[in-house]
Order: structure tokens, then C-alpha cells, then sequence
């Protein structure tokens, strides 16, 4: 259909700056680069979560990115409804990451965004409850809001890739001629 990676550059995606320190935090916080007191994590989450969400805003008109927003929205419902973290089956973590990593969720040894699901979860449905098994690659338990940011992000690089539009001029009345 004539796309080509180069004509992303064309995006126009408006204030750059904010994705980046959204996605900057959550790196900082989730990893060992810059260790954070575990009592700040929900809330340091929850506002990259909002910056990224001011982006998006900012760029909804965007092809892709609405359906990025949505997908954004529910993961933040689910977040805050449960205290700043996403709730993850246990079982499905398990199958995709093995019982280390369910075991370090449950006691709070990983440094993650993620709680284990129990009978006082919220809106149970917009949680990691998913799974992409082994052999993928990167095996994970996902949500709903995960699968519509990734097709939303899908969806704004094949946009983005198509080439410029071509006008084609049609003379006034052409219909009319004959």
C-alpha cells in the first residue's frame, strides 16, 4: 500500500517532552536505577499514568491515538480503584513467568506496579487477567486497556507509514459533462 518507516517522521505529535518523563518515571521506579521508598511507587505510577494521559490528550486527534487513550483509561480505572497498583491473576503470572515472580508480586519484593488479584479486587475486568503463554518471546498477563494501547499504537504506525496523500483535481461539474 506504498508505506514506508520513513514517513513517521511526519507524525506530528505535539509536546514530546511529557510521554518522555512518563515513561522516564516508570523506568526509574520499576527498576533499580533510582531506588524510590515503596510507599511513594502507587503514587509516582499513578502520575506518570496522568502525564501520559495529558500527552494523549494532547494528540488525540491523531490517528490511533484515541483507541491508545482508551486502552490508558482503563488500566488507570483499575489502578486507582485498587490502590495505585494493577491487579494480576496469579495462576496466569505463573504459567507466563514462572512461580518466583508470583511469589515475589505476593510479598512485595519486586519492584513492580502489579498486586496480586483477591476477592477485594475492583473492576476485576479491566485487570491483567490475559495471558500471552511461552513460546512468545516475552510471556506476560495483559488487560483489556493493555491490548487496546497496543493496537492503538498499531494502528498510529501503520497511519503513520502511509505515503502523503495525493489530490487528485476533479473540474467543477465534471459529473455534469457528457
Amino acid at each position: 500500500m506504498g508505506g514506508r518507516p520513513g514517513h513517521l517522521a511526519r507524525l506530528h505529535l505535539r509536546w514530546p517532552s511529557l510521554i518522555f518523563l512518563a515513561l522516564v518515571m516508570q523506568v526509574a521506579i520499576f527498576t533499580s536505577w533510582l531506588p524510590v521508598p515503596r510507599s511513594l511507587l502507587p503514587f509516582i505510577y499513578v502520575l506518570s499514568n496522568v502525564i501520559a494521559l495529558t500527552w494523549l490528550g494532547r494528540n488525540i486527534r491523531v490517528q490511533g491515538i484515541p483507541c491508545v487513550a482508551l486502552g490508558a483509561v482503563s488500566n488507570l480505572a483499575a489502578i486507582l480503584a485498587n490502590g495505585g497498583r494493577m491487579p494480576v491473576d496469579g495462576s496466569l503470572l505463573s504459567r507466563a513467568r514462572g512461580a518466583a515472580a508470583e511469589a515475589a508480586i505476593a510479598s512485595g519484593q519486586s519492584p513492580s506496579n502489579s498486586v496480586l488479584l483477591n476477592s477485594q479486587t475492583r473492576l476485576l475486568w479491566l485487570t491483567d487477567r490475559f495471558l500471552l503463554a511461552p513460546p512468545f518471546p516475552f510471556p506476560t498477563v495483559f488487560s483489556i486497556g493493555d491490548l487496546l494501547i497496543g493496537l492503538g499504537v498499531a494502528w498510529l504506525i501503520a497511519a503513520g507509514m502511509r505515503p502523503p496523500s495525493r489530490l487528485v483535481a476533479t473540474p467543477p461539474n465534471a459529473s455534469l459533462a457528457a
